[in-house]
């Protein structure tokens, strides 16, 4: 029995090179499986964490998962940072309680005062976490909630958060639409997605938006009707001029939760440039005239804390009539119109059908 504990924990070293219990071992293995670690961000999570933000009335909510040595954020409001190192990490501590963490006033706790997400960005002052469970009943992550300010959460508060985590709970059993997308996640290592991801937008990098381009456009080619949409922020070196880049970032992280929101599961969206992100749609030029007008909308209608220039995108958009389109086809024909949007006065879709 002592021969085969040891032949499974030595199978996992910490990042100190000790031998993992046979929980972590556990854990990590149950966390892998679900296939989400260093995965694009996701509208039904995204929903999740606004949800908990509004109705704890809190700044910041996430949903993280806790890998070897990393939080990694698959959800986030008012944190943008995809990932975290795990000895500085609130979840690190909220996933071992197996209950929920609370710390009303991090400055009191021995543990956190020192820590540099309290003393500095984001002046975390408040923690609730929510431990987050899957396959063998491990605890993966947390969903949690935090202040810039000292404060106690009430009874009702703490089973509102405990509801939301075992709706976050189901999501990650859920069986997602069969999509390019899924096969390339199930096909890669965590480690291997880690370097696919843009680590502010928490979409696909080019490269691969251009590898699943490429998978689209030879469905298309058998019949599949696809659109590729360009969608470029307005006025961003203006906003970094003016505000700095920090709030540069701000509105790309703001811009691409509202692409998130206004497309569906299947639809494939990734940062393409600076500040444009490019859009793969598996529907004809009306339906995606109608998507890239709803991204349109729904980016104009928010805006960014403590800046007075509008947050706008010029959109183009290229629906493939041809048999057999092209990514260079789409993405230049797409370009061109994103272009003719910006000459017409910006905050405006225009297409074309090849």
């Amino acid at each position: 029995m002592w021969t085969n504990q040891q032949t499974t924990t030595s199978s996992l070293l910490t990042p100190e090179g000790g031998y993992l219990s046979l929980a972590e071992s556990q854990r990590l293995k149950d966390l892998n499986a679900l296939n989400l670690l260093y995965t694009p961000a996701e509208e039904r999570f995204d929903r999740i964490t606004r949800l908990t933000a509004r109705v704890l009335q809190a700044p910041i909510a996430t949903i993280s998962f806790i890998s070897g040595d990393k939080q990694w954020l698959k959800s986030s409001v008012g944190m943008p940072m995809a990932e975290i190192p795990r000895e500085l990490s609130f979840c690190g501590h909220a996933i071992e309680a197996h209950h929920p963490l609370i710390i009303p006033d991090t400055t009191q706790d021995e543990r956190f005062a020192q820590n540099p997400l309290v003393t500095g960005n984001p002046n975390v002052r408040f923690y609730a976490g929510q431990p987050i469970h899957a396959g063998a009943r491990s605890c993966v992550g947390a969903l949690c909630v935090m202040d810039t300010l000292p404060r106690r959460p009430s009874r009702a508060g703490l089973d509102t958060l405990r509801d939301l985590a075992v709706i976050v709970e189901r999501e990650l059993t859920r069986v997602m639409q069969g999509s390019f997308q899924e096969s390339l996640i199930k096909s890669q290592d965590p480690l291997a997605r880690r370097d696919s991801i843009d680590g502010l937008t928490q979409m696909w990098k080019r490269n691969v938006i251009m590898d699943l381009a490429h998978l689209e456009c030879a469905a298309a080619s058998r019949g599949s009707p696809l659109s590729l949409l360009l969608v470029d922020i307005d006025h961003l070196n203006q906003i970094n001029e003016t505000y700095g880049t920090q709030a540069g970032d701000t509105v790309l992280f703001e811009v691409a939760a509202r692409l998130r929101q206004s497309v569906r599961e299947v639809d494939v969206i990734g940062r393409y440039g600076a500040g444009t992100f490019l859009v793969l749609l598996r529907a004809g030029i009306i339906d995606s005239k109608l998507v890239a007008e709803r991204i349109r909308e729904a980016v104009a209608r928010h805006s960014v804390p403590g800046m007075d220039m509008p947050i706008t995108v010029s959109i183009g958009v290229a629906a493939a009539k041809t048999v057999s389109p092209s990514p260079a086809l789409l993405i230049s024909a797409a370009d061109k119109a994103m272009r003719q949007a910006k000459e017409n006065g910006r905050n405006l879709v225009e297409s074309v059908l090849l």
